[in-house]
């Protein structure tokens, strides 16, 4: 009797939890159901239409580069006439290019001429003082020591390692001057100093070729931005650049329009 009052109780316990698990999962769904994680198909392509009209370019972001007949690049120009005075000058169709040319051309023909005329007379002087350890040269150690009694051991150090030194010091200090052959030195040393200072006058006529040439290039790459400028300064004119804005969609759109006047 008892054991068949366990097997009954025992019956009706799991009967009972088999009825309280169907009302907690019946309840569990009716409380809490289940949602699908992934967005809807229409939320995908708003948030992208959204990121599109944010950060890229509107239907009517069109750039057209528009080239002005007869426009003359002002850095162009200068970089020619910089290179070859008067070539940008040329390049606008301005005459003035020709001065440029032929200021330039002169410039290098006097450069010319005068490194020529102080080499040459550079030349004459080396020539005319000689080999200094030959007692029959123009300029003579020996000579030299004979009517002075002096040491010529400086002298000798420049002729070895410094003849510029050498020859400047020839004419430059009286104290070499009874080195100079000749019953009369002093004429002998006026004509080598003739000489060396026609090579300097030169030089430095040839120094300032130069700095005239810089000149040259500076003054016309300046010019040629000038020419550049008044050349389109017309074409400035017949053209204009218009700004304008308008709400397209809520939103505030810039456009900008060069216009031609006939």
């Amino acid at each position: 009797m008892k054991r068949l009052s366990f097997v009954l109780l025992l019956a009706a316990m799991l009967a009972g939890a088999t009825t309280a698990g169907a009302e907690v999962r019946a309840w569990s769904e009716l409380a809490l159901p289940v949602v699908d994680a992934a967005p809807a198909r229409g939320s995908e392509l708003l948030a992208q239409r959204v990121i599109d009209r944010e950060w890229g370019l509107s239907e009517d972001s069109v750039y057209t580069e528009v080239t002005v007949p007869g426009w003359k690049s002002e850095g162009v120009a200068m970089a020619l006439s910089a290179g070859l005075p008067g070539a940008g000058q040329l390049y606008v169709g301005e005459g003035s290019g020709w001065a440029f040319l032929l200021a330039e051309a002169l410039g290098w023909a006097g450069r010319a001429f005068t490194k020529s005329e102080a080499r040459q007379a550079a030349h004459d002087a080396t020539a005319f003082i000689g080999n200094p350890y030959d007692t029959t040269a123009g300029w003579s150690f020996e000579r030299w020591e004979r009517a002075t009694g002096g040491n010529s051991s400086t002298l000798e150090q420049y002729w070895a390692y410094d003849r510029e030194a050498f020859y400047q010091a020839l004419r430059n200090d009286p104290v070499y001057l009874a080195g100079f052959d000749g019953q009369q030195p002093e004429e002998t040393f006026r004509s080598y100093r003739d000489l060396r200072n026609t090579r300097d006058t030169n030089l430095r006529r040839a120094h300032l070729a130069e700095g005239l040439l810089w000149v040259n290039h500076v003054a016309a790459a300046i010019d040629a931005v000038r020419a550049a400028r008044l050349h389109n300064l017309p074409l400035r004119q017949e053209y204009q650049l218009q700004l304008g804005q308008r709400m397209r969609e809520g939103q505030r759109e810039f456009h900008a329009a060069l216009v031609r006047r006939f």
